[in-house]
């Protein structure tokens, strides 16, 4: 049920976004590759790190999104198994986990796909210079990777949300813009 709202909501953000099974979404957005969880059990079980990886394809997606009731709950046991895997195993996984409430997955699907934009901005393209120097090293430009128009819901309002980066120190950020 969460897995469906969300895939509707990111087709009205224009993001691609592919069912894979009852519990999945994969939204992609240029290189960017976004994975929507949302467990059937309040608290899934795993055996074992490897279990999850296959199940999640860890290997495979930038982001991991959650979407249950309590989010936070499972994404700590989840990244505690992480911890787990490099720290036994030496298995190291780029992937940001992130939790979103399927009590409000409206308002919370707006900060969870900027925070998931912002992780990576290089993947979602390959960004446009701007006059604006960087605010942490000031040795370039920023960036702007990601620019996009749409209703707020957490705002009540047109918005525009803009993805911004440096090249030469890493810096990151996400302006977003109320236009009413």
């Amino acid at each position: 049920m969460e897995c469906n709202a969300v895939a509707e909501l990111l087709k009205e953000r224009n993001i691609k976004a592919e069912a894979r099974g009852r519990e999945l979404v994969l939204a992609t957005a240029g290189r960017l590759k976004i994975e929507f969880w949302c467990p059937q059990e309040e608290f899934p079980h795993f055996g074992d790190v490897e279990e999850l990886r296959k199940w999640l394809s860890l290997d495979s997606v930038d982001v991991l999104v959650v979407v249950s009731y309590r989010p936070y709950v499972v994404v700590d046991y989840v990244n505690a198994m992480l911890e787990r895997a490099y720290r036994w195993y030496g298995l190291k996984f780029d992937v940001k986990l992130l939790g979103l409430s399927s009590v409000d997955i409206e308002v919370g699907l707006e900060d969870v796909l900027g925070r998931a934009f912002v992780e990576k901005p290089h993947k979602l393209g390959d960004g446009v210079e701007t006059d604006t120097p960087c605010p942490q090293c000031g040795r370039d430009v920023l960036r702007l990777y990601r620019q996009e128009r749409f209703f707020s819901r957490k705002y009540r309002g047109r918005a525009v949300e803009s993805i911004y980066g440096c090249r030469a120190c890493g810096f990151r950020a996400r302006r977003v813009e109320l236009l009413d």
